[in-house]
């Protein structure tokens, strides 16, 4: 099929010229590139239903395997080994918040259908790690080598993966290499001892120049071609080790440069000023290292207390069809046969609900919703025991359905099954959170999420928003300091939360007539100015509602004295007009206080007062704070600041009052829907349609007929198309 032509994405316009795009993609970590070329027919087919397959359950992993049970157990065995090693001998975290499914295929025929796609062909790879949403995967083939030390590389993937980000190719691959001859004799564990086969190959190659070795990322020929790949995973083995157990000085720098690269300093710059060196005189340092006729390694003591008693069984044909075609799915891109494995298992057997839940997500991703609900909820109905298959009802339940209680209900089941299953977790809290629940169980979602995934900011700031919509403050201030010190963007958008929520409590306070305490509020987020997002707009912000709070209680005094002088008791009515010009001394409250005096001072003057309570029009400064808001594209805290005004204005106010809301309500509606456009314009040009068409759905139940309408019409109408 031709591909279609790419969309241009909408600017947003009115009060915000820049364009602002929202990627929400999937992490990733594969050992290889992944293009999106399709297995040849000749090397694709169903694995035969004679096959005989087992699942072994370890306490942190699942197997699933064709190469036997002696191979398996090994395999499990070992991986568990190492788990409890780097758990002793490391600060990593190990915590699994997403189950690790880990494929053991006997042979390269076996592993040739699932393995990743390079330019249209199986890549050259024994082995593969993926991180997917909802699971990690890892593959391998268990008759290349060494199966456990495929399976250690790939795990070792995964741990860097989940403690470590942007590191560069060599590094990966070396660290993972590092790892491949982990071994236990007795209590006794062996890491980093040399591979024969890298000797061999370092000792017979021309050596990549390191500054070439450096530059290569996933999508290089060095990474990926079978004839050049040696030598790369070589000479990284090669570095890593000298660097790590060579030299304690280049293993400080080391540390030193991937923090560099991590923070996003490019790699050039990063290498300098980290090894105050140039690539040749490190190569020299190398290849004197390579010299050696011993090499370093780590050998230390370890108790591995395992309890090795795992549950083995028989897999039947579905459940194989399914979890094959779950890896398939879980690709990038996800590959087209996934489909074949799901109809074929629904086939086999038909009250299986995993495939007819995977089959319910496809349907979501082309869009068609009323197939997707009934296959939700025919697999939640015959597979009530299945966490995923509740999960994903729950989550569709909450994304399309409308209906909160039931989509609570299936995630609660959800993590009732699985209690470590942390999506499960953060979407229950979601809903809690969108049905406005305030109650200790939407707590405990929220604070479960969070452990789960502490360096999950959006989990981290989920918690937050709860702890401050129940006004405990300090939770969510203890929170904020101890889960986002290392995430500045992340805490200072959580900083802003907090004294958003600190002024909204002042004026709600002063509303219920406690000028005191909302002052004393007030304070409070003035400590954290200089920790917000826009320090300038805040503080305007916090000036105006001391003001407001002055205000108000000088207006307190002001109407008390107009009630004593309308009762002719003047000497009170002066002592209360002069309380209120100490609390302000400018303004419509402080002017009206002025006028009364001198009419008690000059009774002469007046014979009758009009007895009103004070009700002032808008400031000056009020309608300068509020251009400010505007001009600073501050919209939701310009509804915010006009809401609160609310109160304070006369009758005659309210409707340049509705007027201004309107105004900045259309414009924060127009740019959801730029936001919104763009979102699908960007699906659409990576050809993911099917969430195209779900986002553009969405934005059209909310939009009235005009131009916009029109504009998303037109692009649902061609993601529809490329559908077909």
């Amino acid at each position: 099929m031709k591909r279609p032509a790419s969309r241009r994405l909408r600017f947003r316009a009115i009060f915000d010229p820049e364009m602002l795009l929202k990627r929400s993609f999937a992490a990733i970590a594969i050992a290889i590139a992944v293009y999106s070329a399709p297995i040849s027919a000749q090397e694709f087919s169903l694995p035969k239903p004679t096959q005989k397959w087992i699942e072994v359950r370890t306490p942190n992993f699942r197997f699933f395997s064709n190469a036997g049970r002696l191979t398996t157990r090994q395999v499990a065995v070992d991986l568990e080994e190492l788990r409890a090693v780097l758990a002793e001998l490391t600060d990593y975290d190990l915590q699994a918040t997403l189950p690790t499914f880990i494929f053991v295929f006997k042979g390269e025929r076996s592993f040739l259908p699932y393995k990743l796609i390079y330019e249209g062909r199986p890549a050259a790879v024994s082995g593969y790690f993926i991180g997917g949403e909802l699971a990690n995967y890892i593959a391998i083939n268990a008759d290349a080598q060494d199966a456990s030390a495929i399976v250690y590389h790939e795990y070792v993937h995964y741990v860097a993966n989940n403690n470590m980000w942007n590191l560069p190719a060599w590094f990966s691959e070396g660290l993972a290499q590092f790892y491949e001859s982990f071994e236990v004799v007795g209590d006794t564990v062996f890491i980093g001892l040399p591979p024969l086969r890298h000797l061999v190959v370092l000792r017979g190659a021309v050596p990549i120049p390191l500054e070439e070795l450096f530059a290569v990322d996933r999508y290089s020929e060095l990474y990926n071609e079978a004839h050049q790949k040696g030598i790369f995973y070589s000479q990284s083995w090669a570095l890593v080790h000298y660097l790590l157990l060579g030299d304690e000085e280049r293993r400080q720098q080391l540390g030193n440069y991937l923090e560099l690269v991590r923070n996003g300093v490019p790699g050039g710059e990063a290498f300098t000023a980290a090894f105050s060196s140039d690539y040749e005189s490190l190569a020299r340092e190398l290849r004197g290292y390579l010299r050696n006729l011993r090499f370093p390694s780590i050998e230390t003591k370890a108790e591995i207390d395992l309890d090795k008693n795992f549950e083995i069984r028989k897999m039947s044909y579905a459940e194989v069809l399914y979890r094959l075609g779950d890896l398939l799915a879980n690709q990038r891109p996800a590959r087209p046969e996934r489909i074949t494995f799901f109809e074929t298992a629904i086939g086999v057997d038909p009250e299986y609900g995993a495939p007819i839940s995977a089959m319910a997500v496809l349907a979501e991703n082309t869009a068609n919703w009323k197939a997707a609900r009934a296959l939700h909820e025919r697999a939640a109905k015959i597979s009530p025991g299945d966490a995923m298959v509740l999960f994903r009802w729950g989550e569709f339940l909450s994304r399309r359905g409308g209906q909160l209680q039931a989509a609570v209900a299936a995630l609660t089941r959800s993590t009732e099954l699985d209690p470590s299953f942390a999506p499960a977790w953060a979407m229950l809290a979601r809903v809690y959170a969108d049905a406005g629940e305030t109650s200790e169980v939407a707590v405990e979602a929220a604070r479960k999420a969070h452990f789960m995934r502490p360096s999950d900011t959006m989990a981290t700031r989920d918690l937050v928003r709860l702890y401050l919509r129940l006004d405990r403050r300090e939770e969510a201030v203890s929170l904020i300091e101890r889960a986002l010190r290392s995430n500045r963007r992340a805490q200072t958008e959580a900083w802003t939360l907090v004294i958003q929520q600190d002024l909204e409590r002042a004026h709600d306070l002063l509303r219920n007539e406690r000028p005191m305490e909302a002052m004393a509020r007030v304070d409070l987020a003035d400590t954290l100015v200089d920790r917000s997002l826009y320090p300038p707009v805040v503080r305007q912000n916090i000036d105006w509602t001391r003001r407001s709070i002055d205000e108000h209680r000088a207006a307190v005094y002001f109407n008390h004295a107009q009630e004593l002088f309308s009762q002719d008791d003047r000497e009170a009515a002066r002592k209360a007009l002069e309380q209120a010009l100490e609390i302000i001394d400018d303004g419509p409250v402080a002017s009206s206080s002025r006028q009364l005096l001198d009419i008690i001072d000059h009774p002469d003057q007046l014979t009758t007062l009009e007895v009103a309570t004070f009700n002032p029009s808008p400031t000056r400064e009020e309608i300068d704070h509020l251009n400010q808001l505007i001009a600073t594209k501050d919209f939701v805290g310009a509804l915010d600041f006009l809401e609160a005004m609310r109160g304070g204005l006369g009758i005659e106010q309210q409707e340049w009052l509705d007027d201004r809301i309107g105004e900045i309500q259309q414009t924060l509606d127009y740019n959801r829907y730029v936001d919104e456009y763009n979102r699908a314009v960007e699906f659409y040009n990576l050809r993911q349609y099917g969430e195209a068409v779900r986002v553009i759905e969405e934005l059209l139940a909310t939009l009235p007929e005009g131009r916009e309408s029109e504009s998303a019409k037109a692009l649902l109408n061609d993601a529809l198309g490329a559908l077909k």
